[in-house]
C-alpha cells in the first residue's frame, strides 16, 4: 500500500489554513458591513438635513423656474451634492447638474423609489447606479408641502408634527398638500474609499500571518510525516506477516510510545500466530481428509467449522455457512431436535436421519457435547453417510419379499395340481390333461419371471454391456407388429401404424430396444378392450426421437401411474396374473431407456386408454 500524496500532517495544515482564511474573510466582511452601514447612515442624515433646508429655500420659488434653477446651482456649487426639484407629476423643475434648457428633456421621476415615497408625504431614500453620472449614488427626497383647510378659501398654517423614517426625522405638516419634491444625491464612492483604507492593513497583516503559519506548519508537517510514515511502513510489514523489523523512532513523545508498544505487540503476536497456525494446520488436514461430515457449533448453535464432506451433504460453502444458525444451513428440524436433546442431557447422542434434496441420503448423526471450558465450540456433529448401506438393505429386503411372493404363486399352483393328479386325477385323462397344461403354463410363467429378474439385475448392475448400433426403429417396429399379428387378430384389434414408410434412425443396443417395444406392445394388447385400437407413431426433433405406443384399453389410475414403472407393480393385479404378466415388463423398459440416456413416460385416462412414450437422445451417452 503506497503513501497518500497528501499526508495526515499536510492535511491538518491545509485544514488549519482554510479555517484561518475563512475566519479572516468573515471578519473582513463583518467589519466592512459595519463600517459601510455606519457611514451610509451618517451620509443619509446629512443629506436629509440639507434637503429640509433646501426645501425652505425652494418653496417660494416654485413658480419661477429660472430663479429656482439659478438658486439650486448656487446651493450645490463647490460640493458633491446634486439637487433636484420635482413637481407632483414627476417633472423636473430644477437640477443643479443640468442646464435650464435640458430640464424639459429629462425623464419623469415620479416612479423613482425615493420620489414616489416623497409624493406620498413621506421622506424617501434609495441607493442605485446613476446612468447620468456613471457611479453609485445615495438619493434622499423630502416633500414640499403647503398647509390648508378645505372649509376656507386659502391656506391657513396649522401645527407641525415630526415624522420619523429610515432617512431621519423630517418635519411634516398635518392637513398638507404636496407642491413638489426636493431630492438630494451624493456619490457613495468616498464610503468605499474609507472601507478600502481600513481593509488594506488588515489584509496585509492577515497575509503575513498566513505566510508564517504555512512556513512553520510545513516544517512541522514534514517532520511529523516522516515519523508517521516510518511507523506505517513497518506496520504494513506486520500486516503481511513480516515480523523481522522493528519500529525505530527518535524523541520522547506519543509517537515514540506508540512505536515501542507496537514492537512489543508484534513480538507477542508473532509467537501466538505461529502456535495457532501450527494447530490450525493439523486440524485442517484431519477435517479435510475425513469421509464423515463434521460441523462444529457454538453455544448459540451457530456454525463455527464445517469440513468439505459436510459442505457436499448440505450444499453450503464453509465461508458462507460460518456464523449462520444450524437450522439455516441444514434446514432439517430433526437435526435441531437431536442437538437440543444432547445439549439438554449434556451427553453424546446418536440417531439416523434422512436428507432430502437432489439425492436422498441416509445419515447416522452423532452429537458430541463439549464441556463449558471450550471457548467457541460447544458441540461437534459427525455425519456418517449410510445411504448406500441402507439402499442395499432395502433392495435386498424388497427383492426377497417380491420374489418370494411372485415365486410362491406359481409354485403353489404347480404343487396343488400335482397333488391333485397324484390324488387320482390321472385316472381321468381329460381332467389330467387339463391339469398338466395348467402346470405347464405356471412353469412357463415361472421361467419368464426368472428371466425377467435376471435381465433387470444385469441392467441395474451394468453387467450387460450395451451395444452401439445405428438402425431404423420404424423397420424394427414393423417386424414386432408382424410377430404380434396373430394375437392382434385374435383380439379383433386395429393397428394404426403412422411410421410405416418413414425412417427414424437411432443409436443403441438393438436387442435391448427390441425388448422395450415388445413389452410395450404386449401390454397394449393385453390391457386393450375387444375391438380396440393400437396407434404407433414417432416424432423426430434435433434433440432426439420420441416413439409413442397408444391404446384404447382400460387405462391406469392417476395414483397407479406414479408407480407403474416399479418392479413387481401391477395396476390391475387380477388381469395381469390372468394374462401371465410378471410385473417386471415396464421396469425393464425404464431401466433399458435410462441405460441409453433416454426416458419413458406414461399418460393414461381410466376407461379410455394409455399412452407410453419413449425418448431416444440424438447423442448416445
Amino acid at each position: 500500500m503506497g503513501f497518500p500524496k497528501i499526508g495526515f500532517a499536510k492535511r491538518l495544515l491545509v485544514l488549519y489554513g482554510i479555517i484561518f482564511i475563512f475566519v479572516l474573510i468573515v471578519n473582513d466582511w463583518t467589519l466592512s458591513h459595519f463600517l459601510q452601514k455606519r457611514d451610509l447612515l451618517q451620509l443619509q442624515g446629512s443629506l436629509t438635513r440639507q434637503s429640509v433646508l433646501i426645501r425652505e429655500l425652494a418653496a417660494p420659488l416654485l413658480g419661477d423656474s429660472r430663479r429656482l434653477q439659478t438658486q439650486m446651482k448656487k446651493i450645490a456649487a463647490g460640493t458633491d451634492i446634486r439637487v433636484t426639484i420635482i413637481d407632483p407629476k414627476g417633472a423636473v423643475l430644477a437640477d443643479s447638474s443640468e442646464s435650464l434648457e435640458r430640464l424639459s428633456a429629462m425623464e419623469n421621476h415620479a416612479q423613482r423609489p425615493e420620489v414616489a415615497a416623497a409624493l406620498k408625504k413621506e421622506p424617501g431614500m434609495s441607493i442605485r447606479y446613476s446612468m447620468t453620472l456613471g457611479t453609485r449614488m445615495l438619493y434622499v427626497a423630502v416633500p414640499i408641502l403647503i398647509n390648508f383647510r378645505e372649509s376656507e378659501i386659502g391656506a391657513v398654517p396649522t401645527t407641525i408634527s415630526e415624522k420619523k423614517s429610515k432617512v431621519g426625522t423630517v418635519p411634516i405638516l398635518e392637513n398638507t398638500k404636496v407642491l413638489g419634491v426636493v431630492r438630494t444625491a451624493m456619490p457613495i464612492t468616498h464610503v468605499d474609499e474609507i472601507l478600502a483604507s481600513v481593509r488594506r492593513p488588515v489584509v496585509l497583516t492577515a497575509a503575513f500571518g498566513i505566510l508564517i503559519v504555512l512556513i512553520v506548519g510545513f516544517l512541522f508537517s514534514n517532520h511529523l510525516t516522516k515519523r508517521i510514515r516510518r511507523i506505517t511502513s513497518v506496520a504494513e510489514r506486520y500486516a503481511h506477516g513480516d515480523w523481522s523489523e522493528k519500529i525505530l523512532i527518535d524523541g520522547k513523545d506519543e509517537l515514540k510510545m506508540l512505536a515501542t508498544t507496537m514492537n512489543q505487540m508484534a513480538a507477542t503476536l508473532r509467537s501466538r500466530i505461529e502456535d495457532l497456525e501450527s494447530e490450525k494446520g493439523k486440524i485442517s488436514v484431519i477435517l479435510n481428509h475425513m469421509t464423515e461430515g463434521v460441523i462444529a457449533i457454538d453455544r448459540h448453535k451457530q456454525i463455527v467449522i464445517m469440513n468439505p464432506t459436510a459442505e457436499k451433504i448440505f450444499g453450503h460453502d464453509t465461508s458462507a455457512a460460518q456464523g449462520k444458525s444450524l437450522i439455516e444451513v441444514t434446514r432439517h428440524p430433526q437435526i435441531e431436535r437431536i442437538v437440543d436433546r444432547a445439549l439438554e442431557g449434556q451427553q453424546t447422542d446418536s440417531e439416523e436421519i434422512h436428507i432430502s434434496g437432489e439425492t436422498k441420503k441416509t445419515l447416522q448423526l452423532s452429537v458430541v457435547i463439549l464441556n463449558e471450558h471450550a471457548r467457541d465450540i460447544r458441540g461437534i456433529l459427525v455425519f456418517h453417510d449410510t445411504t448406500e448401506l441402507r439402499r442395499l438393505e432395502n433392495v435386498r429386503k424388497e427383492f426377497v419379499t417380491n420374489v418370494s411372493h411372485e415365486l410362491r404363486t406359481p409354485l403353489t399352483a404347480i404343487k396343488g395340481f400335482i397333488e391333485t393328479l397324484l390324488g387320482g386325477a390321472l385316472k381321468d385323462p381329460p381332467v389330467g390333461e387339463r391339469f398338466l397344461k395348467i402346470v405347464a403354463e405356471e412353469t412357463d410363467r415361472l421361467g419368464r419371471l426368472v428371466d425377467d429378474i435376471l435381465t433387470i439385475g444385469e441392467i441395474e448392475q451394468k453387467r450387460a454391456l450395451l451395444k452401439r448400433d445405428s438402425f431404423d426403429i420404424a423397420s424394427d417396429l414393423s417386424v414386432i407388429l408382424e410377430e404380434f399379428k396373430p394375437r392382434i387378430e385374435k383380439n379383433n384389434l386395429k393397428i394404426e401404424d403412422r411410421i410405416s414408410g418413414k425412417s427414424f434412425t437411432i443409436l443403441g443396443d438393438k436387442d435391448r430396444i427390441h425388448q422395450v417395444f415388445v413389452n410395450l406392445i404386449d401390454n397394449a394388447i393385453k390391457f386393450n378392450k375387444p375391438e380396440g385400437k393400437i396407434v404407433v407413431s414417432a416424432d423426430q426433433k434435433p434433440e432426439g426421437v420420441t416413439v409413442t405406443i397408444e391404446d384404447t384399453g382400460i387405462g391406469i389410475s392417476e395414483e397407479a401411474q406414479r408407480r407403474v414403472f416399479e418392479r413387481f407393480f401391477r395396476a390391475d393385479k387380477a388381469r395381469s396374473k390372468e394374462l401371465g404378466g410378471t410385473g417386471l415388463g415396464l421396469a425393464i423398459v425404464k431401466h433399458i431407456m435410462e441405460a441409453h440416456g433416454g426416458h419413458v413416460t406414461c399418460q393414461s385416462i381410466p376407461g379410455q386408454g394409455s399412452r407410453f412414450s419413449v425418448f431416444f437422445p440424438a447423442r448416445y451417452p
